[in-house]
């Protein structure tokens, strides 16, 4: 069998990059860098996913506004129960490739393919019936279209095709299984993300008008970074930082008490730690942070990458209709 074409899930390299930075920015160990000469934060470290379609004519990606509502998303995808969840997760990490058709496509099927997936994203044209998935002795019978979990080659799948006309609710059950191997992977991707973290469940339970507020104080600066410090750390307060920072992610250790916020740099008396809206940076005071002071800066740390992938992924599962909104900085 000769590989025609292949379908394949794949993180675009510079969403890896863009995400796997913001996290190691937060996680540095005293060895790799002795001192913190300004942590920066990227405004957003959301992993974004794509099903990208390879083969021999190119076809293009079909994650058509993967920045936005994916209607299919809610419509479709999450109410898939944790069976079949995880068996799809199995499917898609197998292999160098997560699926494969049983044969090359003509140049009219890819056409229809596509258009079909453009539906499908957009339109709500969704499939009546679902891919069949062959038995672990079921021979395909050469018609219709199903499908075989292939554990130890080198895809996950196998998508058997007809050598006659495919149908469009054929081409629909294939697209929706594509789709729903996708999501199986976005949602491994974000449970493993926060699995070894304390903090993640505590997260998860914050309001949306907690999410709003976090966003507008966190993202209303017109800054590309996010922040800054108005001094390095010292080498003992570097030591505590790590050292709580470790307990706030493994042992669930915070404080009750939050970052007092102040809008603009003048405002600051040099008293206490304090974050300002205004350039997304903390102020620090002369004096040797408390461990309740670190406890409140690794916190809004920790929070401000959450929050934007959180409300990503909602906003692409229809339950929020866009960003919130951000403060009118104006003096």
């Amino acid at each position: 069998m000769r590989r025609i074409q292949e379908i394949e899930i794949e993180l675009p390299q510079i969403v890896l990059e863009r995400a796997d930075a913001a996290y190691a920015q937060i996680r540095q160990q005293a060895s790799q860098e002795k001192q913190l000469t300004g942590k920066r934060f990227p405004r957003a470290a959301g992993i974004l996913l794509a099903v990208v379609i390879l083969s021999v004519t190119a076809v293009s990606a079909t994650a058509a506004g993967i920045m936005g509502y994916r209607r299919y998303l809610a419509e479709r995808m999450t109410d898939i129960g944790t069976e079949e969840l995880g068996h799809l997760e199995m499917v898609a990490e197998q292999g160098n490739v997560t699926a494969e058709f049983s044969r090359e496509l003509t140049a009219r099927e890819r056409s229809i393919y596509e258009q079909l997936t453009r539906e499908y994203e957009a339109d709500g044209k969704y499939p009546a019936g679902q891919l069949h998935e062959l038995a672990e002795e079921e021979n395909y019978s050469g018609t219709g279209v199903a499908v075989r979990s292939t554990p130890g080659e080198e895809y996950g799948c196998l998508i058997y095709l007809p050598s006659t006309t495919v149908t469009e609710e054929e081409w629909l059950e294939v697209i929706e299984y594509v789709h729903k191997l996708d999501y199986s992977i976005q949602e491994k991707i974000w449970q493993q993300k926060y699995s070894e973290v304390s903090y993640f469940d505590r997260y998860e339970q914050m309001s949306d008008a907690e999410i709003d507020e976090l966003y507008a104080m966190l993202s209303s600066a017109p800054v590309d970074v996010w922040g800054g410090d108005s001094r390095d750390l010292t080498p003992e307060e570097q030591t505590r930082y790590e050292e709580w920072t470790e307990k706030y992610e493994q042992e669930n250790a915070y404080t009750e008490t939050t970052i007092t916020v102040i809008t603009f740099p003048e405002e600051y008396d040099g008293q206490e730690l304090v974050y300002c809206i205004a350039d997304a940076q903390f102020y620090y005071p002369e004096r040797s942070l408390t461990d309740e002071e670190l406890l409140q800066l690794i916190d809004l740390e920790h929070k401000n990458l959450y929050i934007y992938e959180r409300i990503q992924r909602e906003i692409e599962r229809g339950e929020r209709a866009g960003w919130p909104g951000t403060y009118d900085i104006q003096r």
